[in-house]
């Protein structure tokens, strides 16, 4: 789900507000709004659409609970996301990288668009999060450079912008193995692979069930397939940047 949510019943952190009208601006406002809510439900019927929770419901609170105090974060891939807003409403100093343009400020929120091949950190950083990031990286589904193997070279850069000692949270799609045209789903074999060169910390695994998350383990998420979004299982996962 986007940032500005248009179903009305689950505008959250972020909301279009409005001010007080004249009557006659309150009638075209309400007529617009029945218009736009009739144009939403025709799309829907027309071609199928589905209201699903995806996996966000679980990542964004176990990543907030195992994030240490406020500190310098670099946040990949977050143009859906309001967590670069959220931390750094809560006095974090955020950097955003992503490929497409980011629609919010603050002023302890840095944005930065460009690929991730291509771009260089101004400095290293206390804490990185690639939140349902890195399953995209090289598939070309976003306009990032299409290439085989791209979350291997992704991980081995990202381990170079971290502080020594620094923590690592990753969301990925979890389950059997398979590449989609959209993203990948990974197994332990990938991630063992992926990540051998930090520090396992911490993980939690989610799977969604009837079209609830529910928390899971790997070993009964390891035959679960997920063809197309949102995935089926879902680990969170914190490393940490081995000591030199």
């Amino acid at each position: 789900m986007s940032l500005n949510q248009a179903n009305v019943q689950f505008n959250d952190a972020f909301e279009t507000y409005f001010p007080p009208q004249n009557p006659v601006v309150r009638l075209f406002y309400g007529a617009s709004t029945v218009g736009t809510a009739g144009a939403l439900a025709l799309r829907k019927k027309l071609f199928g659409g589905q209201l699903l929770v995806n996996e966000r419901i679980v990542e964004y609170p176990q990543i907030l609970r195992w994030l240490p105090p406020p500190c310098r974060v670099l946040d990949i891939g977050c143009v859906s996301s309001r967590l670069p807003i959220q931390l750094a409403s809560m006095g974090y100093q955020v950097h955003g990288l992503d490929v497409r343009p980011y629609g919010f400020t603050h002023p302890n929120f840095t944005f930065h668009q460009a690929d991730i091949f291509q771009w260089n950190p101004p400095e290293r950083f206390d804490v990185i999060l690639l939140v349902s990031t890195i399953e995209h990286f090289g598939i070309g589904g976003y306009g990032d450079t299409k290439l085989n193997d791209a979350d291997l070279e992704a991980i081995q850069k990202i381990g170079g912008w971290l502080k020594p000692g620094g923590e690592l949270f990753v969301s990925l799609p979890y389950g059997k193995a398979a590449i989609t045209p959209k993203h990948r789903i990974y197994d332990q074999q990938r991630l063992n692979k992926l990540f051998a060169q930090f520090e396992w910390v911490q993980q939690r695994y989610f799977q969604r069930v009837e079209g609830n998350w529910l928390p899971s383990d790997p070993t009964a998420l390891a035959a679960i397939a997920s063809p197309s979004l949102p995935p089926n299982g879902v680990a969170v996962l914190h490393f940490r940047a081995k000591q030199a």
